[in-house]
C-alpha cells in the first residue's frame, strides 16, 4: 500500500501529540526498573530481600506445585514464537491489516525485549542462585544460560502480555495473559533459577519494551510500509538456540 509524503507527515504529527504521555509511562517503567537493581547486584551477590524471598518461595516446592507450574514454564518459548507468527499468518491469509500489524508489533516488542535482556546479562553477569547458594531446589535446569539477571522467560512473557493488552484492552485478554506471565515469573524463582529481582527486572524490561513499541507504533508501521513497500519480512522472535524465526508476508 503506497503512502504519500504528506500522509506520512500528518500521521506522524498525530502520533507525536501522544508522545509526552508515552514518555511519562516510559519514565515510570525506567524508574521501576532502576529500583529493582540493588547495589549488591552489581557485585554479584543477593541482598537480604532477594535471599529471604527467594528462600521462602523456593522452599515451598511440592509435587503438586511442580506439576502445575512446569507446563507454564515450558510454554514460554513455544508461545513467544506461536502467538506473533499466528497473528502474522492470520492477517496474511485473511488480508486483515489490523491483525497483521498486531503480529508485527508483538514481534518488535519481543525482539527489543530479548535484545535488552541479552545486553544486560552480558554486562551484569550475575550467577544463578543454585550456583552460589546451598540447598536450592531446582527444576528445568535445561532452560538456563550461565547468568541470572534479568529473567529471560519473564522478559518475554511480559513483553507479549503487555502488547496484547495494549492492542486488545479487554478483561478477557488482560487477565489471562498477565496471570500467565506472572506465573512464569513466579515459577523461575520457585524452580531455583532466578532471584526475585531478576524477575522484577524482567517484568520491567518486557513491559517497557512493549510500551515503547506501542508508543511509536504508527510511525513504525508507516515507515515499514513506506520503506519495504508490498513486501515485508516480519521478525517473530529469537529462538532458544540463538536463531531467529521470521516470516515473509505481502500486503
Amino acid at each position: 500500500m503506497a503512502v504519500t509524503g504528506w500522509q506520512f507527515r500528518l500521521k506522524y504529527k498525530a502520533v507525536s501529540r501522544h508522545m509526552p504521555f508515552c514518555s511519562c509511562r516510559l519514565l515510570a517503567v525506567a524508574a521501576f526498573f532502576y529500583l529493582t537493581i540493588p547495589n549488591s547486584l552489581l557485585a554479584g551477590g543477593p541482598n537480604s530481600f532477594d535471599l529471604h524471598l527467594f528462600r521462602s518461595i523456593n522452599n515451598s516446592q511440592s509435587s503438586l506445585g511442580i506439576s502445575i507450574i512446569s507446563p507454564v514454564d515450558n510454554s514460554v518459548w513455544p508461545v513467544a514464537i506461536a502467538i506473533p507468527t499466528g497473528f502474522l499468518a492470520e492477517g496474511f491469509v485473511f488480508k486483515d491489516r489490523e491483525t497483521l500489524e498486531t503480529g508485527v508489533l508483538l514481534s518488535a516488542s519481543e525482539v527489543l525485549a530479548y535484545g535488552l535482556r541479552g545486553a544486560i546479562k552480558a554486562v551484569v553477569k550475575r550467577p544463578r542462585p543454585y550456583s552460589e547458594l546451598d540447598g536450592v531446589h531446582t527444576e528445568h535446569l535445561d532452560s538456563t544460560d550461565p547468568y541470572s539477571f534479568p529473567s529471560g522467560h519473564t522478559t518475554g512473557a511480559f513483553a507479549l502480555a503487555t502488547m496484547l493488552s495494549l492492542r486488545y484492552p479487554k478483561a478477557i485478554v488482560i487477565v489471562p495473559v498477565f496471570a500467565w506471565a506472572g506465573l512464569v515469573g513466579y515459577g523461575r524463582i520457585y524452580f531455583g533459577l532466578h532471584y526475585p529481582t531478576d524477575v522484577l527486572a524482567g517484568m520491567a524490561i518486557g513491559a517497557g519494551s512493549a510500551i515503547l513499541v506501542n508508543c511509536y507504533s504508527e510511525p513504525l508501521l508507516r515507515l515499514t510500509h513506506s520503506i519495504l513497500g508490498d513486501n515485508v519480512t516480519a521478525i517473530a522472535v529469537p529462538t532458544q538456540d540463538g536463531g531467529v524465526a521470521s516470516l515473509q508476508i505481502r500486503f
